[in-house]
């Protein structure tokens, strides 16, 4: 069974396909998800046995590999759902009515304290990024980053577009590329504690903010200069 095959669900958010949806998930296969990232998020995945898991949902192995097949498929799952969880929750943070410059911002001003709550996430999605001698847990990883820069994208692209970038859709992934980049590392360093997190991630978004202007304006530079 091959898992997090890259689709795209909705219009709104490029997502990873895992072994459960998230919205028809059955009841023990949310124990067994929830049960794993506790466990990969304070032991790490390799520390981490299908025994234990069975003991902290109190459901047999029989229910685990019903579900999931191993343990692998188990972290795909487990960052396939943290990963639409935290744009979920970061989506009702912020709101669906505002327009698309002040929703960016209310974004990286919500995403720390998110970020906060769901630490074991981001902790287990940190461990798989340094597991480069198992391909197929670096790939569940990197395919969740992707998933999270495509979201991100989708809420950068409009402000570069009105901006008058030339081409806003590659330029907002690589400023959601490099957010990602710069959250996780920020992350790290705080120790997932809201607070600091707040403190360290607060001139991201006058960073990203600054880098479309200056894009805008070099590309209108170069519109004038083919002109004349």
């Amino acid at each position: 069974m091959r898992l997090n095959d890259p689709t795209v669900d909705s219009t709104d958010r490029p997502r990873a396909r895992s072994a459960v949806d998230p919205d028809k998930i059955a009841p023990s296969a949310g124990a067994i998800l929830d049960a794993a990232e506790a466990l990969f998020g304070r032991r790490g995945y390799a520390a981490t046995s299908v025994d234990a898991i069975c003991t902290a949902s109190a459901l047999p192995v029989g229910s685990i590999y019903h579900h999931f097949g191993s343990k692998s498929a188990i972290l795909s799952a487990v960052l396939d759902r943290a990963g639409l969880r935290f744009f979920a929750e970061l989506d009702d943070a912020v709101g669906a009515r505002l327009e698309p410059e002040p929703r960016m911002r209310k974004y990286f001003e919500q995403a720390p304290n998110l970020m906060a709550r769901n630490a074991n996430y981001f902790r287990i999605l940190v461990a798989t990024l340094q597991q480069d001698g198992d391909k197929q847990l670096l790939d569940f990883a990197r395919q969740s980053v992707a998933a999270a820069a495509a979201t991100l994208a989708a809420v950068i692209e409009p402000v570069a577009a009105a901006a008058g970038v030339r081409d806003p859709a590659a330029l907002s992934l690589d400023m959601a590329e490099r957010t990602n980049s710069y959250a996780l590392g920020a992350a790290i360093l705080a120790s997932y504690d809201a607070q600091r997190l707040r403190a360290r991630m607060a001139p991201l978004y006058e960073l990203i903010r600054g880098t479309i202007d200056k894009a805008a304006a070099q590309d209108e530079g170069a519109t004038a200069g083919r002109v004349t």
